[in-house]
């Protein structure tokens, strides 16, 4: 039956509709396990574009524009800082695991092959965990997956307006992230490539336009960063930093997460391996096959270089990166899964279309296993959203111009101003907001108050969560208990 379904014309746009939608499902069912993040970063990133909608963001961005923009614009319509965020990245998920389904039927044209990939994608852990939390990936892969799948389409049919329209979209995965920067430089290149080898006829004039188009971001950024920063590398001598402040830069952590061995990591735990060795296989045997790898290789390599160096590696879940490449994967493995009874291989030459369905399925379940596994590692708790949400209803509709203190011994304190919907209303006890580095701080070290400091700025409120600070809070009599929560206190200053 399954094989039936699989093969059948009837049965194909059926059922990769109701694939895409139990892929919207399952978003929906991994916000009700209460993984809310994986980091930090999904309420830095929510604050970052509240501020730049409210005009009230300062100092030089490292973060490129498009999720600023786009979660901007959604909060200006419909306010809520939780919420809105992970709508909107749940719709680029979504429209980025269409972008991969589309991708695979151009590489394929094999419904089965199709199909059996949507099925794996699905399940695949970091797509379906990226598809959920507020981090740019998804909007990332939306673009470069749209790029690949109109690459592929163009090496089955020569329409040249398809290039146009892949630098197009790896132009606007530029504006996500900068690993877009690597891919639009990748895409060039491959077309100068093939164009060399004369493997595909490619007018000079289409790929001056598209050198153009990949350009045209960059070049705006470095404009802007030198505009307002005086330069133009600002962004990049920040993230270097940032790096070093949060993972620090030593042989053994370039050694840990460098891209190559997080690849290799995943390739593994994930099961993409047999995609891999196929491959190879066909990279050996067939030209359509060369062609198309020479774009996502000449990505990955620049990447895996400078990911040794230290730099441009992501503070935190680095996995978040190489693994497009394992999604790229996806497709040859469903190909060497339907094509398992062909291999020269004595174990595998015996598996009947039952073993096979049998053997898909509990790849399927461990890879739900592996979705659930992320619920321990939620960034953003439940207990975050309800202090939020109270802090919103009980402290800042009721009073319009008073001021929060909000201890920051990590970066919990992000998630609750996001919850708040109000993070204006906070002052951080420690300039910058970074709990590494503490620096002017209103609430010193050695947790000395200054009420001084309190009253010019109009703080009604302290929220505490180490012992220190909260035992030196109870006894000063010039503080009220109001609120007590899991790990968190609220004072109010009498």
């Amino acid at each position: 039956m399954i094989s039936k379904i699989l093969n059948d014309k009837k049965y194909f746009k059926p059922t990769l509709l109701a694939i895409i939608l139990f892929s919207i499902a399952l978003n929906i069912i991994i916000y009700y396990t209460g993984l809310y993040s994986i980091s930090a970063d999904e309420s830095g990133r929510t604050i970052h574009a509240y501020k730049w909608v409210t005009g009230t963001y300062e100092g030089v961005p490292t973060w490129l524009p498009f999720y600023t923009v786009i979660i901007g614009y959604g909060l200006k319509f419909f306010p809520d800082l939780f919420i809105t965020p992970r709508i909107i990245i749940s719709i680029f998920g979504v429209s980025a695991f269409i972008s991969f389904i589309w991708l695979t039927h151009e590489l394929f044209k094999d419904r089965y092959i199709t199909i059996l990939s949507a099925v794996i994608a699905l399940f695949f852990p970091a797509r379906a965990v990226l598809s959920s939390v507020p981090l740019s990936e998804s909007m990332f892969y939306f673009f470069v997956f749209s790029a690949i799948a109109l690459f592929t389409r163009w090496l089955n049919t020569k329409n040249k307006n398809l290039l146009i329209l892949t630098a197009l979209s790896f132009a606007l995965s530029s504006s996500v992230r900068y690993e877009g920067w690597i891919f639009s430089a990748a895409f060039i290149l491959s077309l100068i490539i093939l164009k060399r080898l004369k493997e595909k006829e490619i007018k000079t004039g289409v790929i001056v336009t598209s050198i153009f188009i990949v350009l045209t971001f960059p070049v705006y950024w470095f404009i802007y960063q030198a505009d307002i920063s005086g330069n133009p590398l600002q962004f990049f001598n920040d993230m270097n930093k940032h790096y070093e402040h949060s993972v620090g830069i030593s042989f053994f952590s370039v050694l840990k997460n460098n891209y190559v061995v997080r690849f290799i990591h995943h390739n593994l735990i994930y099961l993409c391996f047999p995609g891999l060795i196929l491959l190879v296989y066909l990279f050996l045997r067939e030209s359509r096959i060369r062609n198309w790898v020479i774009l996502p290789l000449l990505a990955f390599i620049p990447l895996a270089v400078i990911s040794f160096t230290g730099k441009g590696i992501p503070t935190h879940n680095i996995w978040r990166i190489p693994e497009l490449w394992n999604m790229l994967l996806i497709p040859f493995t469903a190909s060497f899964i339907k094509n398992i009874n062909s291999f020269e291989i004595k174990f595998l030459k015996g598996l009947n279309g039952e073993a096979i369905s049998l053997l898909v399925i509990l790849i399927l379940i461990y890879y739900s296993f592996l979705i659930y596994s992320f619920k321990h590692e939620s960034n953003f708790t439940k207990d975050e959203l309800k202090i939020g949400r109270y802090v919103e209803n009980n402290l800042i509709r009721p009073d319009a111009n008073s001021k929060i203190l909000i201890e920051v011994p990590d970066w919990s304190f992000l998630h609750i101003a996001v919850a708040s919907n109000n993070p204006g209303r906070f002052v951080k006890s420690s300039e910058g907001g970074n709990p590494k580095i503490r620096r002017n701080t209103t609430i010193t070290d050695s947790c000395k108050i200054d009420m001084a400091e309190l009253i010019n700025r109009n703080i009604k409120y302290i929220m505490a969560k180490t012992p220190e600070l909260k035992d030196r809070i109870t006894h000063n009599p010039f503080f009220i208990k109001k609120k007590k929560f899991n790990g968190w206190s609220i004072y109010e200053i009498k």
